[in-house]
């Protein structure tokens, strides 16, 4: 999967930008505030329908225009693809090989893309909710079905919240809201299930290559209706229905939902201690790292082709051995590489690399190395 190239009108600072890219490597280089992030914001937006770094579309409109075109012509081994986003103030419209899509269900797993930021650096540290959106969004480019089944399940579960709020409940309504939690939900844990057992595999050996075979790294699924390896979609879903009927008294009185995937957590070990709780910063990092590795290999036994993958600003919170071990895993994959530090330059092979040189929201030289 590659992309191929980019056209942009008034995104962020690009008034006009159109950009042909190497299959290999494509390095983005200028200093801090000049545009660098912005053309990968755009190529996420190709892949997912929004920005990564705000839900409001009205303020990636280029300041003092009306309308913004993002556009992307891609290859895959079998196909061409073109993608297109238009946003004006009040408006947003997608198209997929010159067809309006009307739901982000078309346009998920077209383009896929993993992208690797400082924050991501910080998915082992930081709080569950930060990896269950890493779990969620690797799994709808994967299986755009699941998605539906969590956009309907977090709409239930805000009704069913929403209930619980008055002051006299009608606990039949609550029966039906029940009922729909348990089947979405039965899919979603099923889902992430699998999901998780894949990503714990992967990652395990790649740690182990990143580490020189010191660190044995292993994830587990983290969830309060303790799912078994075996269990069918009809008992999870009897299982969760258990716990919220076991828990509607509590729910009535807290006035919010006590269970359900909205709590869910990965369990992340190094040499059988929890390296949240007592792995070193280099740990945590390094188990970040093998993470986000993991997603482009699962994407490719998945969907039989590597995503195309960025990396914002990763570099500079690197040192130069993990930097080199992280351009060493991912020679198969195209890349787009936001740096502000010219001496990055020196870690890439100049016949594989294309280097866009970036300054107040233009491209004022490109260095072709070759594709």
């Amino acid at each position: 999967m590659r992309l191929k190239s980019l056209q942009l009108v008034n995104f962020r600072n690009y008034n006009n930008l159109h950009l042909d890219f190497n299959e290999k490597i494509n390095l983005l280089v200028g200093k801090n505030g000049q545009g660098k992030t912005n053309i990968v914001e755009s190529i996420y937006m190709l892949s997912f329908g929004k920005s990564f770094r705000t839900n409001k579309d009205k303020e990636i409109i280029k300041f003092d225009t009306e309308n913004l075109y993002v556009g992307g012509s891609y290859s895959k081994e079998y196909t061409n693809g073109l993608i297109e986003i238009a946003i004006s103030k009040n408006k947003k419209g997608i198209k997929v090989n010159k067809i309006h899509i009307q739901k982000i269900y078309d346009l998920l797993g077209n383009l896929n893309v993993v992208i690797f930021s400082p924050e991501d650096l910080k998915l082992v540290k930081d709080g569950p909710k930060e990896r269950r959106s890493f779990i969620d969004k690797e799994i709808s480019q994967i299986m755009p079905k699941y998605y539906n089944y969590l956009t309907n399940y977090n709409k239930v579960l805000f009704q069913r919240n929403q209930l619980l709020k008055n002051r006299d409940i009608d606990r039949a309504l609550l029966d039906v809201y029940d009922e729909s939690l348990a089947q979405y939900g039965g899919y979603i844990y099923i889902l992430r299930r699998d999901f998780i057992k894949k990503i714990s595999n992967i990652s395990k050996n790649m740690h182990k290559n990143l580490t020189n075979g010191i660190e044995e790294l292993v994830i587990t699924y983290k969830n309060q209706i303790n799912i078994c390896e075996d269990d069918t979609i009809e008992i999870v879903q009897n299982k969760f229905l258990d716990k919220l009927k076991l828990s509607r008294n509590h729910d009535i009185e807290t006035r919010t939902t006590r269970y359900g995937l909205h709590k869910d957590d990965l369990n992340i070990f190094i040499n059988g201690l929890d390296v949240r709780l007592y792995g070193s910063q280099g740990q945590q990092r390094t188990a970040s790292i093998s993470l986000k590795l993991s997603e482009i290999e699962l994407i490719k036994n998945e969907v039989g082709e590597y995503p195309i993958l960025i990396l914002d600003d990763v570099f500079s919170e690197l040192d130069e051995i993990r930097q080199k071990l992280l351009v060493e895993n991912l020679s198969v994959v195209q890349m787009f590489i936001t740096t502000a530090e010219v001496s990055h330059k020196s870690i890439f092979e100049k016949s594989n690399t294309t280097i866009f040189n970036i300054e107040q929201g233009r491209v004022i030289n490109i260095e072709n190395g070759g594709n």
